[in-house]
């Protein structure tokens, strides 16, 4: 197989594919939504989790955690996309017949986004060990009072989250065009994955832009705006596929 050249994109494909997100989000919004809020009521019950056990500064690390893994959720986005493509009725269903669709291979690269998402919570959890100690429990309104300028709050939330975004790099980085190439079988796993990596750094200033607003988009939604999340995370997904579809047409 020839390997995969990128075309060039620059920072004005950015509200396109936005715009082209929002356009598929809105011919199955109550599925849509219906689906991504399945994972927004699992994150809230790790959050609860979390603050009932009085350990609330690491509900930033479940958050951003979440860009770890959240590639390999595309899959029944992209399966719903493509019915929608070919004009055809959608259900439920659809969004979990993805993940049927989905070649052997691309469960290595999700294996992977989970190894490194378990070394995000590790790291994120020592790290609160050596600036709040495991035996500190710290509610809601201790770690308001931290965001505000008290204790150890913000340089936690500052090395842990450097920490994180350079996981959250290496993943999106070589995941970003790996898992829709993966899962269109249009490559090997190390074409795929090198194909990926190529397209980032080939266009790295909107690249870099589009991994920025992902990131926070879905760290806000997740962390400050749940309610918001079963709208958010199914509009940059199918976002994703479009700015797949561009720089590597078929």
């Amino acid at each position: 197989m020839s390997m995969l050249v990128p075309n060039k994109v620059g920072l004005a494909s950015l509200p396109c594919w936005l715009h082209a997100g929002w356009q598929v989000f809105l011919q199955a919004k109550g599925l849509s939504a219906a689906y991504a809020s399945i994972f927004a009521v699992l994150g809230l019950a790790q959050f609860y989790a979390v603050v009932t056990a009085g350990l609330t500064p690491l509900v930033v690390a479940l958050a951003g955690g979440f860009m770890l893994i959240g590639p390999a959720l595309l899959c029944g986005f992209f399966n719903v996309s493509d019915h929608l493509q070919r004009n055809e009725a959608v259900r439920l269903g659809h969004f979990f017949a993805g993940f049927r669709l989905v070649p052997p291979v691309l469960w290595v690269v999700s294996l992977f986004e989970m190894f490194l998402f378990l070394i995000w919570l590790t790291d994120a959890g020592i790290v609160y060990g050596l600036y709040f100690g495991m035996t500190r429990e710290m509610g809601l309104p201790e770690f308001f009072a931290g965001l505000a300028g008290e204790g150890n709050t913000w340089p936690y939330l500052f090395f842990s989250g450097l920490m994180g975004t350079l996981l959250a790099f290496i993943i999106y980085t070589t995941s970003a065009f790996a898992v829709p190439l993966l899962f269109y079988r249009r490559g090997s796993l190390a074409g795929a994955v090198s194909a990926s990596v190529r397209a980032v750094f080939s266009n790295f200033p909107a690249m870099l832009a589009w991994g920025v607003m992902l990131s926070v988009a879905m760290f806000t939604a997740m962390l400050l705006l749940l309610p918001l999340f079963p709208v958010v995370f199914p509009v940059l997904a199918y976002a994703s596929r479009q700015a797949y579809r561009e720089v590597f047409p078929q």
